[in-house]
């Protein structure tokens, strides 16, 4: 060991104290110090040096206290390499709302993997559409003694869904003790956003001297709801200078306005009687949306972590873990709002694979509310919908193993359980079956008297029974379940020597049993909530890996690293995912390294196995169909111009030509299926980089990284579908028949030469279609001196974006890539955080840096949208306006400990209150609700205090 350290010299030591928390004191290379080898992710051989052939990032607890992050995913989204990715606080609009993810390298949540003192976490049950991903809210912050994050691909070592990273969240071990937290986080500006946590950490047994150590963790974290309504007035003006409708009330109101006839013989819209006099302005009776405009919402959770080692001997341990989570998230929605106005709602039926669609009416001639004589408009608010998500999930892994030395080599082996079910419901959209028995049948041409008006049905601004109610807006969602068994075992140590030094192994295998079941509830199964789709899987699979490294001292100063990985998936061909790396020392202060490894992603159960997507896709340009439509639409208008205004054929013909246009814009029932045919996502990541320690406690990290992706699984758009169907097989396009086509009859089919009815849906799989590619480099600076006023210490994490395009189909024959996107909307080309630390005696202070450079609003080519020249024509935007600005954040922290046991902190995020960058993309044209609540929350502040009772 000794000999090992002497090798290895000043920047091994350097690494191990400032980069990984193992600590060798004030130790030189004269003075090397006995050091256990440890296991740190990217490699399963133990050593003792930090910085390996692969770049790896280590937090540890005491940066994540300074750091002010009150979750993990707080933690993980400071993170340089960390981009954007699903988070609870916006879930409502999710497939899998409830839940948060990471993602690194903006290559998405599948190709991110999270692990659990080294190993799997099971995935989310909900899959969000077709991806599948682990919640990172089930992982509580206050039992994490370190994250590793290995910034290069894992698949080598840890298999599937590794192609963007790797992160290793490490708890507590044998620890001993009893420990109490209190936490209260609240905004300066708007105390309306808050959220607090207790936890509790309790170890007993000391591992060396009574051969046991029980760790247990729990953790309760709650988080309140905060609607736009009451924080409205701090949002930033420039919102309001862009948006004639922002901020303003809604004539789409309760008890609603209606048009009538009034006293001089006109029509006009007035407010149906009961409305409150406050709520009349402008003569109609308004709704303030916001009340139901969700800027935050709330959120429950509570975790449980258990864990404990019994030492047989020497050469044999016994350890066991469980861990519990229940999350639950509410979301409020935007009540309902109701008028002819608003259009028409498509989508579609799963149990005929049909077309559905709605449009709001009228009230009808005769009632009570109506003196018109004829359907007259009505804008209504359904204040009782019970307009509302939530989504609760139980979450757990169990495991229990023995790991031991026999002889030279070091083994491990477990085996375990885990999963987790989540149920979702939501109120709040219409029920069709439901509509048409409290209120009335739309589809009629002239409205039934009764419509709104049934004797046991729906009453107009009035107390509606909780019956009706349940009729109309019924409860929806989805149960999930997701199980996995596995087993796993691996054994490492040395095999032979050469000059340099011996050779490190390791080997191992696993393997698991999967099985997800996704169940649509309360009508989404057959298409009765109007405009909702529905995803449904109900589908299992074995697989196993076999995996492999070594470790070949070359030279001193040379090491050189293979490791390789098997993994077999059922009706998928063995992958096998190689790896290649080195790590060259030529002095005891320099370190260069580089890898070359391939990664893959594995289909998931919801993509290959037996499951449906169906959706819908609004605005498709039908090509076989739109150009007759704007040729009988033309002469129709035609028609109609020779008309005198008087003339009442006049208006039905306008209105029928903007019927028929509407056949360049149509709304076509989305079904995707699994495909059992689907081969891997794979990839290839290289590094080339450099560690440099130019002083004791100071070192450089500098790594160049790029990513190529390919065989991504998507499917090909209904537009690339229709534009290729006389070459497709039947059943994929479908459409409606000729007969009865109420758009063509026979004389324009034939004057127009229509050949197609009108389109129902288009079928489609999953297919291996896209590619990504994408480079940067990674910089790395920290520093740690002690003085006469303190230790002081400096951090800096650099994430600079050099390259990241997406392949598309459309481009070309062959295909080919798009633009760079390096430096567009959502994606800056550097992010960075810098931290200053200082330290003295019962005080420890940190002033942490965020940053991430402005960007420009505009996507990619097959994009107009948001281009300099598209903001100044359609949105009135000047070129600086066209851009989301850098954003820069300043945070603090500072503890006090007044006595040993007792610990206080506080940590001011945003100490210099700095609003976000205006985000107009985010905004919208015409933008009702504000793009970012960070813009309103302002200063917050974290007060904590901790106390160790033994």
């Amino acid at each position: 060991m000794s000999r090992y350290i002497d090798r290895q010299g000043k920047l091994a030591l350097t690494s191990i104290a400032i980069a990984s928390s193992l600590s060798c004191g004030a130790a030189s290379a004269a003075e090397p110090q006995q050091l256990e080898r440890v296991e740190i992710i990217g490699s399963h051989i133990k050593r003792v040096d930090a910085e390996g052939s692969s770049p790896v990032q280590v937090v540890r607890r005491e940066d994540i206290a300074k750091s002010g992050a009150g979750t993990v995913r707080e933690l993980i989204g400071q993170l340089a390499a960390s981009t954007g990715s699903l988070s609870d606080l916006g879930g409502s609009n999710s497939f899998a709302g409830g839940a948060s993810s990471a993602s690194l390298r903006n290559l998405g949540k599948q190709s991110t993997l999270i692990l659990l003192n080294f190993r799997r976490v099971a995935s989310y049950p909900l899959a969000d559409y077709n991806q599948v991903f682990t919640n990172i809210d089930t992982l509580p912050v206050e039992a994490v003694e370190r994250v590793e994050i290995l910034r290069s691909g894992g698949s080598s070592l840890y298999g599937s869904d590794a192609v963007a990273g790797v992160i290793n969240i490490i708890t507590r071990r044998d620890f001993q003790g009893l420990i109490g937290k209190v936490t209260s986080e609240t905004s300066l500006q708007n105390q309306r956003f808050d959220n607090k946590a207790v936890t509790l950490t309790a170890g007993y047994g000391d591992l060396a001297k009574d051969r046991f150590n029980v760790l247990a963790n729990v953790d309760v974290y709650t988080r309140e709801t905060v609607m736009w309504n009451e924080v409205l007035d701090d949002v930033n003006p420039a919102y309001g200078k862009y948006s004639s409708g922002y901020g303003t009330p809604s004539s789409y109101s309760y008890p609603g306005n209606v048009m009538s006839k009034l006293p001089n013989g006109k029509l006009g819209l007035v407010p149906v009687t009961g409305c409150a006099e406050s709520s009349v302005i402008n003569g109609l009776c308004q709704y303030n949306r916001y009340e139901r405009f969700e800027a935050q919402p709330s959120s429950d959770r509570v975790t449980g972590i258990v864990s404990g080692k019994y030492q047989f001997n020497a050469d044999l341990q016994a350890f066991a873990e469980a861990v519990f989570a229940r999350n639950k998230t509410s979301y409020q929605s935007a009540h309902p709002a109701y008028g002819s106005g608003l259009g028409a709602t498509v989508w579609g039926d799963p149990s005929t694979n049909g077309l559905l669609s709605y449009r709001d009416r009228g009230l009808p001639a005769g009632h009570p509310l109506n003196n018109t004589g004829a359907e007259a408009e009505f804008r209504y608010r359904f204040v009782d919908s019970d307009a509302s998500k939530r989504s609760t999930t139980d979450q757990y892994r169990v495991l229990a193993g023995l790991k031991g030395t026999t002889g030279n080599y070091d083994w491990e082996t477990a085996v375990g359980a885990m999963g987790g079910k989540t149920r979702s419901d939501q109120r709040g959209s219409f029920s069709v079956k439901g509509f048409k028995e409290v209120i009335g049948d739309y589809t009629k041409p002239v409205l039934d008297a009764d419509f709104f008006n049934k004797p046991n049905g729906y009453k107009i601004g009035q107390q509606n029974s909780a019956e009706v109610l349940d009729k109309l807006f019924p409860v929806f969602g989805y149960d999930a379940r997701i199980t996995q068994y596995f087993a796993d075992a691996r054994v490492s140590g040395e095999v032979g020597n050469l000059p340099a030094g011996p050779i490190g192994f390791a080997a191992g295998a696993e393997v698991r049993r999967e099985e997800m079941k996704i169940t649509p509830t309360g009508g989404l199964q057959n298409g009765d909530i109007v405009g909702y789709g529905s995803v449904s899987a109900n589908a299992s699979r074995s697989f196993s890996a076999f995996f492999g490294e070594a470790n070949i001292p070359v030279f001193k100063s040379l090491e050189l690293q293979a490791a390789g990985r098997v993994d077999k998936f059922p009706g998928i061909s063995a992958h096998f995912s190689p790896k290649l790396s080195a790590r060259f020392q030529p002095t005891r202060d320099l370190l260069f390294r580089g890898t070359i490894e391939s990664g893959f992603r594995a289909p998931n159960l919801t993509e290959s196995a037996p499951s449906t997507k169906f959706a819908f896709t609004n605005g498709v340009n039908d090509p076989k169909r739109c150009k007759a439509a704007t040729d009988y639409a033309r002469d129709l208008k035609a028609d109609a111009a020779k008309l005198p205004n008087s003339d009442p054929n006049k208006q039905l013909l306008i209105a029928k030509a903007d019927n028929v246009v509407g056949e360049c814009s149509r709304g076509v029932a989305s079904i995707v299926a699994h495909n059992p045919d689907l081969k891997p996502e794979t990839s290839v990541s290289r590094t080339l980089g450099m560690a440099f320690s130019p002083a004791k406690d100071v070192s450089v990290t500098v790594d160049y990284w790029h990513i190529v992706r390919k065989d991504e699984i998507g499917r090909k758009s209904t537009n690339d579908l229709l534009n290729v169907e006389d070459t497709l097989a039947p059943g994929i396009v479908n459409r409606d028949s000729l007969a009865n086509d109420p758009i063509f009859d026979a004389a324009a089919q034939a004057k127009y030469g229509v050949t197609a009815g009108r389109l129902s849906s288009v079928v489609a799989s999953f297919e291996n279609l896209f590619r990504t590619k994408t480079s940067g480099i990674d910089l790395g600076f920290k520093a740690q001196r002690s003085t006469d006023i303190g230790t002081l210490g400096l951090d800096l994490d650099l994430t600079y974006l050099i390259q990241l395009k997406n392949w598309s189909p459309l481009l070309g024959t062959n295909g080919g890539y798009g633009d760079n996107l390096a430096g567009r909307y959502s994606y800056p080309r550097w992010k960075s955080k810098l931290a200053l630390s200082h330290s003295l005696g019962k005080v420890a202070q940190q002033l942490s840096f965020h940053y991430q450079n402005s960007t420009a609003l505009n996507s990619d080519f097959n994009s107009a949208a948001w281009t300099v020249a598209d903001c100044a024509k359609t949105k009135g935007l000047s070129e600086d306006q066209c851009r989301y600005g850098a954003y820069s954040r300043v945070d603090y922290n500072i503890s006090y400990s007044p006595i040993k046991a007792l610990r206080l902190s506080a940590n001011v995020r945003n100490l210099l209150d700095t609003r976000p960058p205006v985000d107009y993309r985010g905004f919208g044209v015409g933008g009702i609700i504000p793009p970012d609540r960070e813009d309103v929350q302002g200063r917050m502040l974290r007060l904590s205090a901790e106390y160790t009772f033994y």
